[in-house]
């Protein structure tokens, strides 16, 4: 509970950072600040925006009236709703929905995140940050390192399942696998322009590094809709590395990322980065 609670609260921060740096720019941001100072005026009283005409539901906390009609003692704890409510709140402040969606923990059975269109609920299982735990603690030896792997990479996985809820409450379009997509919006999310981000994209990478260490070929599934788990960790590193190639060099090398691939990996973060905030753009409230 305590990892998820790590992987929250930094989704809450990210999305506090996303609502004023994403859309126009860290470079932009900065120099808004700097603006502000040097003029030193007072601000003048905001005017409330007109609602955004596409904006008809809400995220919402919780498990949806489909899954409550079949569990209607199905609930979550407080603390968690409190946890999971900051980052409602922020998406509602800057995504329009046309209906409702719904976030929430639960206990699986399995290790596993998911987006239910039924329902249109993303769930984050318990499971799953208990099977980060496991394996990174095979890399390092550090409780609080740890603890910040997993929080990290919980925050990929709702990132992820979040991206494919708005592939289908929005009706986005997704050319290729929708998979590969949605890796590719939940590392541009968190790569908002910081180390720390920077930091927290090659932490959830390493996940998929790690998985992959035990993946028997023969039973290697090449049906599945997901790129296999050593694909998305060297995608993601050539993410990063395209969103800074001069302050994340280091990573390029023998057991990181193949320079072989590093020379392309500014053009493909600029045309990811591009894609998903145009299709976003007509959603984002102002």
């Amino acid at each position: 509970m305590k990892t998820i609670a790590i992987g929250i609260f930094s989704m809450a921060f990210l999305l506090v950072i996303l609502g004023t740096t994403t859309l126009m720019g860290p470079s932009q941001a900065q120099s808004t600040n700097v603006n502000r100072s040097a003029n030193a005026k007072p601000a003048a009283t905001p005017v409330k925006p007109a609602k955004h005409p596409l904006d008809k539901g809400d995220f919402k906390v919780g498990f949806s009236p489909v899954t409550k009609a079949k569990q209607p003692k199905k609930a979550m704890p407080k603390d968690e709703v409190a946890m999971l409510q900051e980052i409602a709140t922020e998406l509602n402040q800057l995504i329009a929905l046309p209906r409702d969606v719904y976030l929430n923990f639960d206990k699986c059975g399995e290790a596993n995140a998911y987006y239910n269109s039924e329902s249109t609920e993303v769930t984050i299982c318990y499971e799953l940050a208990d099977q980060f735990e496991e394996e990174f603690k095979t890399i390092s030896k550090d409780p609080n390192e740890v603890e910040d792997m997993v929080g990290d990479t919980i925050m990929q996985a709702f990132f992820h399942e979040l991206g494919h809820c708005l592939i289908d409450v929005l009706d986005l379009p997704a050319t290729g696998r929708e998979e590969d997509a949605v890796d590719q919006l939940a590392t541009i999310l968190i790569l908002d322009g910081s180390p720390e981000g920077r930091n927290s994209a090659i932490n959830a990478a390493l996940e998929f590094d790690v998985a992959s260490r035990d993946t028997d070929p023969g039973d290697m599934a090449f049906w599945d809709e997901h790129s296999f788990s050593k694909t998305r960790f060297y995608d993601m590193l050539c993410l990063v590395y395209g969103s800074d190639p001069v302050s994340m060099k280091s990573i390029v090398g023998p057991d990181g990322l193949p320079a072989e691939r590093a020379g392309r990996c500014t053009i493909e973060y600029e045309r990811a980065d591009k894609a998903w905030m145009r299709l976003l753009e007509p959603f984002i409230i102002k």
